[in-house]
C-alpha cells in the first residue's frame, strides 16, 4: 500500500471514529456534574452571564440524564435505512449537526425542559453514531485488517468515556456554572467533523431510480483500493457489490420477515450479541462504581473508579491486535468467561467487606469486557449479515443496546438494594450478573461462528 492511500485511510478511519467518540463523551459527561447542575436556592450568574445551576430535583436530573439514551434508541432503528438512502458521510454530518444543535441547548439552557431537549439530540445524533461507524468501517477496510479496525468503534467510545471524565471532574465545581463548558469540547469535534467532511470519502450504496444498489466500491471510496502502479483494483473491494438487477437494500420490517436462514441467523446473532453485551453489568459497573466501591472504603472509592474508566480503555488495545489471531468466537467467549468468574468473586468481596479484592475484581471485570464483549458485538455488525441487510441488521441490534443500556441504567441500583435484602449484602447483584454472562457463553457460543472472520 503507498504512503499516500496509508495517510488517506488513516484520515478517513479518524474522521469516522470521532462520531463513536462523541457516544463514549455524553455517556459520562454528566456524571460528574450532578452537584453543579442542581440548585434548591436562587442561582447565581455564572458562565456566559447564565446561571450557575438549574432549579430541579435528583429525580428531574435523571430525566435529563436518561433522555439521552430513548433520543438514541429511536435514532438507531431509523439509521440503517438512512445510511442507505443518504450515504454513510452525509448521515454523519447529520449526527454532527445533532451535537451542535444539542451542545448550544446544553450550554446555553436555563430550564430543565431545554436541557431535556439537547440531551434527546445528542442522544439521536450518538444513536446514528452506533450504528454507522461499525458499517463504515468495515466498507472502507480491507478483509486482511478488517477486525483490527473494527475494534476501533469500542476503543473510540472507551477514550470517550475517559475523555469525559477527565474534562468534566475539574468543571463540576458546584456554584460555578463551568459545567456548561463541557459540551463545548463534544462541539468542537463535531466542528472539526463538518469542516473536513468534503475530504472524506463515502462507503455508501449508490442510488439509481429504483432505490439504494451496491455498487462496486472505487478507489475514491475506498482509500485502500487498487495499485498505485498498475491501476487494478482488489476482488475485496467488490464484496457486496451488485448492479441494477440486484437485490437492494432490506428495511427493518423486511429484516423482521424474512425467512432467508442467512438474513434470521444473522440478526438474531447481532441482537443476542448486544443484549449479552449490556446486560452483563458492565454498565452498571461504570455508572455506579463509585457507589458500588464506597459502600466498602469509602475514602478511596473515586480514585478507584477513574482508574477504571482508565483501564476501560487501555484494555480494549489488545483487542486491537488479538482479535484476527485469536478470531471472534474465542475472544468473545474467553472475555465472557472472565468477566462471569471475576463477577462472582466481586459479590463476595463486597458482601465481605473486601476492599482490595472488590477493587481488584472491578478492574479484572472491566478489562474482560473490554478485551472481547466490548468490541467484538461492534465487529460482528459489519461481517456477519449478507450485504443487503447489514444496515437493518444493525439498527435492530443497536436498538436492543440503547434499550438495554437504559434499563440496567434505570434498574441497577433499584435491583442491587432488593437483592441485598435487609442484610446490606450489596454483592448480591452480581451473582445475578455472572449467571446471565454464563448464560452467554454458551448462547453466543452456537451462534458465533468459529471462523476468524
Amino acid at each position: 500500500m503507498a504512503l499516500s492511500q496509508s495517510l488517506r485511510f488513516a484520515l478517513v478511519v479518524l474522521w469516522i471514529v470521532l462520531s463513536a467518540l462523541q457516544y463514549g463523551f455524553h455517556i459520562s459527561a454528566l456524571n460528574s456534574s450532578q452537584e453543579s447542575v442542581i440548585c434548591s436556592d436562587e442561582p447565581l450568574s455564572g458562565t456566559f452571564g447564565l446561571p450557575t445551576c438549574i432549579p430541579m430535583t435528583t429525580f428531574g436530573f435523571g430525566v435529563v440524564t436518561a433522555s439521552y439514551t430513548l433520543g438514541g434508541f429511536a435514532s438507531s432503528l431509523l439509521t440503517g435505512r438512512l445510511a442507505d438512502a443518504k450515504g454513510r458521510k452525509q448521515t454523519a454530518l447529520y449526527s454532527a449537526w445533532l451535537i451542535v444543535l444539542g451542545g448550544v441547548a446544553m450550554t446555553f439552557g436555563s430550564s430543565i425542559s431545554v436541557l431535556v431537549i439537547g440531551r434527546v439530540l445528542i442522544g439521536a445524533a450518538c444513536g446514528i453514531a452506533t450504528v454507522l461507524v461499525p458499517l463504515y468501517l468495515s466498507e472502507v477496510a480491507p478483509p486482511a485488517i478488517r477486525g483490527n479496525i473494527g475494534v476501533l468503534t469500542q476503543l473510540s467510545i472507551c477514550f470517550g468515556i475517559l475523555l469525559a471524565q477527565s474534562i468534566s471532574i475539574p468543571l463540576s465545581e458546584a456554584r460555578t456554572g463551568k459545567w456548561r463548558l463541557i459540551t463545548l469540547v463534544s462541539m468542537a469535534i463535531a466542528l472539526l467533523q463538518i469542516a473536513t467532511a468534503p475530504l472524506m470519502v463515502d462507503s455508501a450504496p449508490g442510488k439509481d431510480d429504483n432505490g439504494p444498489v451496491y455498487d462496486v466500491v472505487d478507489e475514491e471510496r475506498a482509500p485502500l483500493a487498487g495499485n498505485e502502479e498498475d491501476g487494478e483494483t482488489p476482488d475485496y473491494l467488490s464484496r457486496g457489490s451488485s448492479t441494477k438487477d440486484d437485490e437492494s437494500s432490506m428495511t427493518l420490517a423486511q429484516v423482521y420477515r424474512s425467512k432467508d436462514p442467512a438474513v434470521r441467523s444473522a440478526l438474531w446473532t447481532m441482537v443476542l450479541s448486544q443484549l449479552f453485551q449490556q446486560w452483563s453489568g458492565v454498565n452498571g459497573v461504570l455508572y455506579y462504581s463509585v457507589g458500588i466501591l464506597t459502600a466498602v472504603n469509602p475514602s478511596n472509592a473515586k480514585a478507584v473508579a477513574v482508574f477504571i474508566t482508565l483501564v476501560n480503555f487501555v484494555m480494549t488495545l489488545p483487542a486491537v491486535y488479538l482479535i484476527d489471531r485469536l478470531g471472534r468466537r474465542s475472544l468473545i467467549l474467553g472475555s465472557m468467561i472472565a468477566m462471569s468468574a471475576s463477577a462472582v468473586v466481586l459479590g463476595y468481596s463486597i458482601n465481605s467487606s473486601r476492599f482490595l479484592i472488590a477493587s481488584t475484581c472491578i478492574v479484572l471485570f472491566i478489562a474482560s469486557f473490554s478485551v472481547g464483549l466490548g468490541p467484538i458485538p461492534f465487529v460482528l455488525m459489519g461481517e456477519v449479515p449478507p450485504v443487503q441487510a447489514r444496515s437493518a441488521t444493525a439498527s435492530a441490534a443497536l436498538g436492543v443496546n440503547w434499550l438495554s443500556n437504559f434499563c440496567v441504567g434505570l434498574t441497577f441500583l433499584p435491583l442491587r438494594n432488593w437483592l441485598s435484602g435487609s442484610g446490606g449484602k450489596d454483592g448480591q447483584v452480581f451473582y445475578l450478573f455472572a449467571v446471565i454472562i454464563a448464560v452467554g457463553v454458551v448462547v453466543l457460543g452456537r451462534r458465533i461462528p468459529s471462523s476468524q472472520g
